[in-house]
């Protein structure tokens, strides 16, 4: 992944050095649990040997690229002579590459969801704050792009928080679905005793599984896919925020800084240039969600090496590329300008038209038409609007078609914008209590 859009945290979760440090790290618990069952003559084994072992991760690349053609193998040549020599023949015996490797890859996904966690967290809180803030700020609703209802800043951000803690609930249930490790061999006969298996996880903090060779991609396709969940829900917001950035709305405008340049060519461009390619990043952890459903599905037997490759591609850049643009978004939504004024101004746009629903139900109940004929009648007024640009009140107030069934105060009360938004609290109360 390109640093530019590493955070240093995640960076170093899926750093090679800590990934042959994990493998490590799982040798040796496995080494602990046979000399638990008094299957090793030796005394207690220390996970502190870990910090006596100095890993290499281009001489371990070397020794596979020049030699073995295997990365385990070259792993297991490069660590070995540094272990003490009574442990050198028990190191990986009677193990498979697999049950290092996933093993080692749980504890690098539950270091990872624990980080994306805590940047979803910090993200929520930059939403509500920004909810709050402008809760009862009156801003036009939006369908298919065009101008539906009033709703007010506030709730449109108060849904995506709502969403956003949906997230927050995969993630903590994915939590304990990856913390999971195998023991079991080439074939997941197990050529050690199971017990071996229940005391390395339980010193990993993990939870032993039933497998073949292979932690079955399922648990891997479920984290791929909570990701992009979340990804999409990102991708969303940054969206939405470009649209409402565009010099025709003007709504809200991202951070700009002193000396930035928005354009090289036009010196007065002030473009969302950070929502684009939180937009834009989003897409390739959409992207990479078919990866592990495709490992899943096209398992031979008890394993195929085909998902080996791009799991090392996909799972790591989705992982790094999610904690970015989540911790991008939030920078966004701190330091973002909004311009109420200019909401009010865009309310307006129509003349009133946002308010044809309330004269429709109006005009239903009290001419006792059919509700589809009192819907022509006030439509075919509010089209004529929508074309002459006419205030849709004035024209109604002159319509004998229309006012030969309601008064002038009853048909003035549709025109209320606090009525549209007097359930603002409640919406706020079911969004965070």
């Amino acid at each position: 992944m390109l640093k530019r859009y590493t955070r240093d945290e995640m960076g170093k979760v899926w750093l090679e050095k800590n990934k042959f440090r994990n493998w490590l790290l799982v040798e040796i618990c496995v080494l602990r649990a046979r000399q638990k069952m008094e299957e090793l003559p030796f005394e207690t084994i220390s996970l502190d040997l870990i910090e006596k072992v100095c890993i290499d991760p281009e001489e371990i690349n070397r020794i596979e690229e020049q030699s073995t053609g295997h990365d385990m193998v070259a792993f297991l040549l490069h660590v070995s002579p540094q272990l003490p020599e009574e442990l050198r023949p028990w190191l990986h015996r009677g193990l498979t590459s697999y049950d290092v490797e996933d093993t080692a890859l749980s504890l690098q996904l539950r270091d990872s969801l624990q980080i994306l966690f805590g940047t979803l967290v910090r993200l929520m809180g930059a939403v509500r704050e920004v909810a709050m803030k402008y809760k009862y700020v009156p801003e036009v609703g939006r369908t298919h792009g065009i101008h539906a209802e009033p709703i007010t800043f506030g709730v449109k951000c108060a849904n995506w928080y709502d969403e956003l803690h949906r997230h927050l609930d995969r993630l903590d249930k994915l939590s304990f679905t990856i913390c999971v490790g195998k023991m079991s061999g080439a074939v997941g006969m197990y050529t050690l005793h199971p017990k071996v298996e229940e005391l390395v996880c339980a010193d990993l903090g993990l939870k032993p599984i039933i497998s073949t060779q292979i932690i079955s991609r399922d648990i891997i396709a479920e984290y791929m896919g909570t990701l992009g969940l979340v990804a999409a829900t990102i991708g969303k917001i940054a969206t939405n925020l470009r649209l409402l950035s565009q010099t025709e709305i003007r709504e809200v405008m991202e951070p700009f800084g002193v000396k930035q340049k928005g354009s090289s060519a036009m010196p007065h461009k002030k473009n969302p240039i950070l929502c684009e390619r939180i937009a834009g990043l989003a897409r390739i952890i959409l992207s990479n969600v078919h990866v592990p459903l495709e490992n899943l599905s096209t398992c031979w037997h008890e394993r195929s090496l085909d998902n080996s490759s791009n799991e090392r591609v996909a799972i790591v850049d989705s992982s790094i590329l999610l904690d970015y643009i989540m911790a991008k978004l939030t920078g966004i939504l701190e330091k973002m300008r909004v311009f109420p004024e200019r909401m009010m101004t865009n309310l307006d746009l129509t003349r009133g038209l946002i308010f044809s629903q309330d004269v429709m139900m109006l005009v239903a109940e009290k001419s006792g038409l059919p509700r589809e004929e009192a819907h022509t009648l006030v439509r075919d007024i509010a089209l004529r609007c929508w074309e002459n640009g006419a205030d849709f009140l004035k024209v109604l107030l002159d319509d004998e078609s229309i006012m030969q069934f309601v008064s002038e105060e009853e048909l003035r009360a549709c025109f209320n914008l606090h009525a549209k938004l007097q359930y603002t609290d409640y919406i706020f109360k079911r969004v965070f209590g």
